[in-house]
């Protein structure tokens, strides 16, 4: 991954062009697949551009490789909530919150 990329994918994610930065960090994913900064910058712009699934693949992922991380925990439980999944959305965002992440 070059941080070149990474810094242009941010900035589109900045400028709320959520699918153009999905796009680059899809491709960036592929070549760094252990970056977690890219997979959860990944996860946040296919939420944002309503790609639900693929938000709640790459969140897992992050988790998987850093059941630590609250923000994952609480992207998971809203992504879930926008699946209509609430009870299921309940436990990520219940540990979220324990963890010091707030919405």
């Amino acid at each position: 991954m070059t941080a070149a990329r990474f810094a242009k994918a941010h900035g589109l994610f900045d400028t709320r062009d959520y699918q153009g930065a999905a796009t680059l960090l899809a491709e960036l994913s592929t070549e760094a697949p252990d970056d977690l900064a890219v997979r959860l910058l990944l996860a946040r712009a296919y939420y944002h551009s309503a790609q639900l699934t693929r938000a709640e693949t790459e969140t897992r992922t992050v988790l998987a490789a850093d059941p630590a991380n609250a923000y994952a925990h609480l992207l998971l439980g809203r992504t879930l909530q926008r699946l209509s999944r609430h009870a299921e959305a309940t436990g990520p965002i219940r540990l979220a919150a324990a963890m010091g992440q707030r919405a």
